[in-house]
């Protein structure tokens, strides 16, 4: 199963190869407004993740966070994420106990059409300190095939075109960098 996109048409056809996936999950709406400015700048697709069985406000904090420390996955919404026409993802969540969420760990291991090449961005939102949050992030997505060449902390009170500006400028660096290795040197 393909997910649902929010930035494209129903009918549009699939995004060509090159292009870039921001795979998000928000509770308070943060993370989500960091994806959708960054997704604007950089001409994105964006996916949104949700778990199958909502926590609420408590539970997010009781729950969902002994469940992020113990690196448990939840059941997701989309159950599989098809990510083989892109060349770059960003993978975003927020921080519960100093880690990434269960729902954001569930849709890495949902993550299919991993193809040679693929590289991933990732980004986590907090209060004030990520702790360990990009560490087991980075292991998940190394482990699927994909290696993460930039991660950001983004704390809330950080501007949320400041940090879309940020991802914009991670994804161009590694398509400069791509680019650099696909053409040969000039003899002069």
């Amino acid at each position: 199963m393909t997910p649902d996109t929010e930035s494209t048409h129903p009918n549009a056809p699939p995004p060509e190869r090159g292009a870039v996936a921001i795979i998000y999950h928000s509770e308070t709406g943060h993370t989500r407004a960091i994806a959708l400015n960054a997704a604007e700048k950089i001409g994105a697709t964006l996916i949104e993740v949700r778990p199958q069985h909502h926590y609420c406000r408590m539970g997010r904090y009781l729950r969902g966070g002994i469940r992020a420390v113990a690196g448990m996955q939840d059941a997701i919404y989309p159950a599989e994420i098809s990510i083989s026409p892109f060349d770059i993802i960003i993978v975003g969540t927020p921080v519960w106990s100093q880690h990434p969420t269960p729902v954001i760990t569930g849709a890495v291991a949902a993550l299919r059409g991993v193809t040679e090449g693929t590289q991933a961005i990732i980004f986590t939102t907090c209060m004030a300190h990520a702790g360990r949050a990009s560490a087991p992030l980075k292991e998940a997505l190394r482990q699927a095939g994909i290696p993460v060449q930039k991660a950001y902390v983004f704390p809330n009170h950080y501007p949320v075109g400041t940090c879309g500006t940020a991802l914009a400028k991670g994804v161009e660096a590694l398509r400069t960098a791509k680019q650099g290795k696909r053409e040969p040197e000039k003899k002069q």
